[in-house]
């Protein structure tokens, strides 16, 4: 049985979590629950047959039962309002994007056929800091902590945590069935040590782990790479592996393509599971981790490239309002008399969190240069609003080409921008290495290119 446990805490956003233990006192006043009635066929009973026994012949246990946690924990029974909200988003964030990418016939064989469900973590003694999941036999799922349950919005990190649960809870069940690649223990060979908690989070990023968690055995770092994947998606991971040091940062895109490969061999296109995982995190859960406005007041990005010669804008559009602005400077430009110059492309530097030039790329001759006119930017990581505000004076080729380059700097400064990955439409190798901006009710005048860390 495979036991993954609680984590120590929760402020602001995802980001901020560090490590997998919450030190917890157990005082825990039984009488406060109400005495299960183990009736059949309510509502409750009915929703959970029609969603999870008929759809996927798999049966949840939520009735206390001491059999599905043995004599040695301590655990209370769920309060019965908590369920079926925890297991509509067990169907959304868990068991809908395995079905869409994987396929009926995969997600009815190796989705394991019974979830058990308390509304406590599992606690041995007082100074047990609590069990969130466990994974068993190939065939169960054990979620504990239900009693945590808050509504969106207020519920952000209880949903969050129960998908990084699931997700890591499913990894085992997957390599309980396929066994992990011989090669991936070798990846970290020497650098897991227990209790994984005597080793703090830094000590983890720095040696090419995603948590503590997963440094104390590598069939946890196993899980826990898949499940922080999943649920945080590729800029966090990029993000936390361009953070390591060199030796951690190629250790974790050995373990991320070691995933894939695994994931690839089981007929599941990772990042198709991925990209769905983070559209629901972003679009159902608003986790900032999953957003791009949030990567912006981060300063993780560099700059996006905006060439209107490039491939990606035949095969997935570009915004005609864009292209007429875009294209009226590269004409002035290269009409500007007396220089004989060429227009390149533009580029958008994000030079801070809240700072920003444009860049524009071009030649006289075969000399290379370029003419950059800053600005402020403000994001608004709630509504992914984005204003851009010009921060003059332009001084050397910027004024030189700046009446040529006024129908951009207008576009720019002149209308309030919705920041997202763009197109929606790319493929999922791709999800969130491009992004762009799209006008603020005018979804068809928008920008978009690749982002460079």
């Amino acid at each position: 049985m495979k036991l993954i446990y609680k984590l120590l805490f929760f402020a602001a956003s995802v980001t901020t979590v560090i490590g997998c233990r919450k030190t917890e006192n157990l005082d825990v006043d039984y009488s406060s629950f109400n005495a299960d009635n183990p009736q059949t066929n309510t509502a409750l009973d009915q929703w959970l047959k029609t969603n999870f026994l008929d759809a996927y012949n798999i049966e949840v246990v939520y009735r206390y039962n001491r059999y599905y946690h043995g004599n040695t924990a301590n655990v209370t029974p769920n309060k019965l309002e908590d369920i079926q909200p925890t297991m509509q988003a067990v169907l959304d964030g868990f068991i809908g994007p395995y079905r869409k990418v994987a396929g009926e016939t995969f997600s009815k064989k190796y989705i394991p056929k019974e979830f058990v469900l308390f509304g406590s973590y599992a606690y041995a003694d007082s100074n047990d800091p609590g069990v969130a999941g466990t994974a068993a036999g190939g065939r169960r799922i054990t979620l504990y902590g239900l009693n945590d349950y808050a509504p969106l919005p207020d519920g952000a990190f209880y949903f969050w945590d129960r998908q990084r649960i699931m997700h890591h809870e499913f990894g085992h069940i997957l390599n309980q069935i396929i066994p992990i690649p011989t090669d991936f223990e070798s990846i970290s060979k020497g650098y897991y040590k227990q209790p994984y908690k005597d080793t703090p989070i830094d000590s983890a990023h720095k040696n090419g782990f995603v948590t503590s968690y997963a440094s104390g055995v590598s069939t946890e770092d196993y899980a826990e790479t898949i499940s922080w994947l999943l649920i945080n998606g590729q800029v966090w991971y990029d993000n936390w592996a361009n953070t390591a040091s060199a030796a951690g940062k190629s250790r974790l895109i050995q373990k991320e393509q070691n995933v894939i490969t695994y994931y690839n061999n089981l007929g599941i296109n990772f990042k198709e599971l991925q990209r769905e995982v983070q559209l629901y995190m972003k679009n159902t859960l608003s986790l900032n981790e999953s957003k791009f406005p949030y990567w912006l007041t981060k300063k993780v990005f560099t700059s996006m490239l905006l060439d209107l010669k490039s491939d990606v804008y035949l095969k997935y559009g570009s915004s005609d309002v864009f292209n007429q602005v875009y294209n009226q400077v590269k004409t002035a430009v290269n009409a500007l008399p007396n220089y004989g110059l060429t227009f390149n492309f533009m580029k958008i530097n994000f030079t801070s969190a809240t700072t920003v030039n444009l860049q524009i790329s071009f030649n006289q001759g075969t000399n290379a240069y370029v003419a950059d006119y800053p600005f402020n930017m403000n994001v608004s990581s709630a509504t992914g609003e984005v204003n851009f505000t010009p921060n003059g004076p332009w001084t050397g080729n910027a004024t030189l080409l700046q009446t040529s380059v006024q129908p951009m700097l207008d576009y720019l400064s002149n209308n309030t921008f919705v920041a997202d990955w763009l197109p929606v439409s790319i493929n999922a190798d791709n999800y969130m290495k491009y992004g762009g901006f799209s006008v603020k009710g005018s979804p068809a005048s928008y920008f978009y290119g690749p982002l460079a860390y």
